[in-house]
């Protein structure tokens, strides 16, 4: 018995450490006219990494018990950070002129963007942070990473610069760090999104637009179909307001 006690004191550190979680609290805005804002939560450890935009009208901290963790209001994203492969939840339609909506999941390499770093600096939570620039799936980012915490992710999909990205502008989208919590375990990780990986029909990136495609092409036809005859329709490209809007990086 005293053996079995004598073990567990020397494992309870490691388990206390195994618990903490990093936590970044990124504002997302749309750029579109009606500049909608959201909360999105970057949460990562040593093995671990999601992305999830959580519903939060109480203006509730993470942290809180009262936040609703599972009102997803963008497709969450879970990264296995030792095997660098990213798996996500996407809405789509797998058949072309078909109304049938369904959840399907994506599975790829961790995304590997080519950043051109900047000496200019500016201060951000503190924080001295250096402007970066790269093309992205169609969208041209700048961004602005502090070497000070050296974690080299940042929101949504961006990652790869030498610190933690607190903000990035497209000319769609914005993100900003509002709040960092690090190595706290009163931060929970969203374990049931890990279970991605073990799930079976995993498609790949091109087969996610194109099924994403369908979803997008079904929806502005129906949106068209309720406006009154003789209505003049300025079409935008079909992917103009979604995140990837091409394959070319």
């Amino acid at each position: 018995m005293k053996a079995l006690v004598k073990l567990l004191l020397l494992l309870l550190p490691l388990i206390v450490v195994a618990q903490q979680n990093n936590l970044v609290e990124y504002q997302f805005i749309k750029k579109d006219g009606f500049n909608e804002i959201q909360k999105e939560y970057l949460v990562f450890n040593d093995s671990d990494l999601y992305y999830i935009n959580i519903k939060n009208d109480e203006n509730l901290i993470f942290e809180d018990p009262k936040l609703d963790k599972t009102k997803i209001n963008f497709e969450p994203i879970y990264i296995d950070l030792k095997r660098d492969t990213l798996y996500q939840n996407r809405l789509g339609i797998k058949e072309k002129n078909s109304s049938k909506v369904a959840w399907f999941i994506l599975a790829e390499e961790k995304p590997k963007l080519v950043w051109e770093i900047t000496k200019e600096s500016k201060k951000i939570l503190g924080y001295t942070t250096y402007k970066a620039t790269a093309k992205f799936r169609g969208r041209d980012y700048i961004a602005w990473f502090t070497p000070d915490l050296s974690y080299n992710y940042g929101p949504w999909k961006l990652n790869g610069l030498p610190g933690l990205i607190l903000k990035a502008d497209t000319d769609l989208f914005s993100y900003e760090a509002k709040r960092i919590v690090l190595n706290s375990d009163k931060i929970n990780a969203f374990s049931e999104w890990s279970n991605l990986k073990n799930r079976k029909n995993k498609l790949s990136i091109k087969e996610i637009i194109e099924i994403e495609n369908n979803w997008l092409e079904y929806n502005r036809a129906n949106i068209y179909a309720s406006f009154p005859p003789g209505v003049k329709i300025q079409e935008k490209p079909l992917r103009a307001d979604v995140r990837e809007l091409t394959l070319d990086e």
